[in-house]
């Protein structure tokens, strides 16, 4: 038992597989076989000063210092391995002499190897006579899974704070730069991280963000209103131009001291800084520091802390555009209030500008009704008396829509009321506004039609301008005739001359007057219906319809209803019943 004899016949296959592997292999052999009986410690003392290399390969005697087998056979394991591997063997004897796959690290002077470790041990009548092993170097599997993991960590880390960005309103982007800061901190291992901002006037850096670990102090006080103008101008560049600086060891700066100054009285040791841009443009740097133990940051934290600059610095600068934004959209939005009171203290007047109530008139029944394309419309119908036995009425259209229309709406409201009052005749009237209005208004015209009304008489003179054709018929035979002037719309030419029209009714005789918007719809297949359609479509409605107020139903459904069609301006009618 105390030597083994080698059988080279039966073990010729192992022994050529032991020689030829890349991977530690060996057998130990106790001088004299260890009772198993022995404590713990005194085993591990039995097997230090008994183990005698009886086999191995050339991977373990180089793993072990050695060049060549004869320099490792037949010694003891005392002489080849070192005490620092010694929990090893404990390892091994708590585990009844078997290690299977068990993975430990050697720390060098260089970089540390890992290893995975098989041994076993042959134990004979309570005595441990030999140990096999096999010592297997993972140290680039490890290696590479270390990266792996890194690259994963990585990738995560960008990730989440490329989405914090993305789906963060503006009004919370310092929310999301304070998690990208503490996602860096945490994956560069940094005691601090903070982003400072250039003022305005690229007079100042200040701190505006921070995330610290526990215990270290905060650089809000010491960081605030930096003057750049002290700043080194080299440093500015590099952070400018895309650059990384990196200071190991803030102390060992010499012939800069008030950056010295600077770093002394914030406690930084060591920094890592970039610059945040916009369109090329340092607008501020984010920066990663230690507080006391000096920072050794790799290659990849260099390139995650790029990466989030370019995350803060669109955020910021999408913060502060929507925030520039929200304001003037505040301040459209109040100018769009007072638009809106505007234009409905304008839609009130312009209504008041379509008579709806005429009062009561001997032998005359007068309606009317408007239907605005837009909030303000720009139709007129107005009525004056300018004297006892007689009613002015002003049927006009202006050009245009809107504010603008309405405003000449007003203008020509006052100018009909003032002339009506000492003009004898409608014509008169027509031609007087013009001579006043043209030399103030010079966008719009006035298609119009004004009739001076005769109640007692049942006569009407007329004057058009550019006005459609009012349509008379009487309730019994229902037969469309006309009245109608060509003349073109005042203000549209230098010089305006109209004439009078007069014309008597009878008892039960209707008159209509309307704005161009009623025959001026677009079809939903395209086109526009026109004058002699409407007229037509007038005349089959005349002569079904039982009243006045359901010829004007009629009238509405026809234009807006019936027929699907699109109106693109004012509608105006007027109804006399005699």
């Amino acid at each position: 038992m105390s030597s083994r004899k080698p059988d080279f016949g039966r073990f010729q296959h192992l022994e050529s597989f032991i020689h030829l592997s890349k991977d530690a292999i060996w057998c130990y052999e106790l001088d004299i076989p260890m009772p198993i009986s022995l404590p713990l410690e005194e085993q591990m003392e039995y097997i230090w000063n008994h183990s005698v290399v009886r086999e191995c390969n050339l991977a373990m005697v180089k793993l072990n210092g050695f060049r060549s087998l004869e320099e490792v056979n037949g010694k003891y394991l005392k002489e080849i391995v070192s005490l620092t591997s010694i929990h090893l063997l404990r390892k091994f004897i708590e585990n009844s002499y078997q290690l299977e796959d068990y993975e430990y690290t050697e720390n060098t002077s260089i970089l540390p190897r890992v290893y995975l470790i098989n041994s076993h041990g042959q134990i004979v009548d309570g005595h441990l006579v030999r140990i096999w092993g096999q010592q297997i170097e993972i140290s680039n599997i490890r290696e590479s899974e270390s990266k792996l993991s890194g690259l994963l960590q990585f990738s995560q880390i960008v990730t989440e704070v490329s989405k914090m960005f993305v789906h963060t309103k503006a009004e919370f982007v310092s929310d999301a730069i304070q998690f990208a800061l503490e996602e860096l901190g945490k994956y560069s291992k940094a005691d601090r991280v903070f982003v400072a901002e250039i003022s305005s006037d690229k007079q100042f850096l200040s701190v505006s963000h921070e995330w610290l670990t526990g215990g270290v102090p905060s650089l809000f006080e010491v960081g605030t209103k930096l003057p750049i103008a002290k700043m080194n101008p080299e440093r500015l560049g590099v952070l400018a131009g895309d650059g990384v600086i990196y200071i190991p060891d803030t102390r060992a700066l010499s012939d800069e001291p008030w950056h010295l100054q600077l770093f002394k009285s914030a406690e930084v040791r060591s920094i890592l800084v970039i610059g945040l841009r916009d369109e090329g443009n340092l607008i501020g740097i984010l920066g990663v520091t230690t507080y006391q133990s000096l920072g050794d940051w790799t290659s990849e934290t260099k390139q995650m802390l790029g990466l989030v600059a370019g995350f803060v610095s669109q955020g910021l600068v999408r913060a502060k555009n929507e925030i520039k934004l929200m304001k003037k959209e505040k301040i459209l939005q109040r100018f769009y209030s007072d638009v809106k009171e505007d234009l409905a203290l304008a839609k009130l007047t312009k209504e008041a500008w379509v008579a709806k109530d005429f009062g009561t008139i001997p032998n005359i029944r007068i309606e009317s009704r408007f239907l605005p394309y837009d909030e303000i419309g720009g139709d007129l119908i107005l009525y004056e008396k300018p004297k006892p036995d007689c009613i002015d009425i002003f049927f006009g259209d202006i050009s245009g829509h809107g504010i603008s229309s309405a405003l000449v709406s007003g203008i020509a409201a006052v100018s009909f009321k003032k002339h009506s009052l000492v003009e004898s005749s409608p014509a008169a009237i027509l031609e007087a506004m013009h001579i006043e209005l043209k030399t103030i208004i010079f966008k719009h015209h006035i298609s119009a039609c004004v009739m001076r009304i005769y109640p007692l008489e049942r006569r009407i003179e007329f004057s058009f301008a550019g006005h459609p054709p009012g349509v008379f018929w009487n309730q019994k035979d229902r037969v469309m005739k006309f009245v109608k002037d060509e003349m073109y719309p005042i203000l549209l030419l230098d010089d305006w001359k109209g004439k009078n029209i007069s014309k008597t009714f009878e008892k039960g005789d209707r008159l209509l007057l309307y704005s161009d918007g009623i025959y001026e719809l677009e079809e939903e297949t395209g086109g526009y219906i026109g004058l002699d359609v409407f007229l037509q479509e007038l005349s089959e409605m005349i002569s079904v319809s039982e009243d006045t107020d359901s010829l004007i139903k009629k009238m509405i459904a026809n234009c807006l209803v019936e027929k699907e069609r699109i109106i693109h301006d004012d509608i105006a009618v007027l109804f006399l019943e005699f």
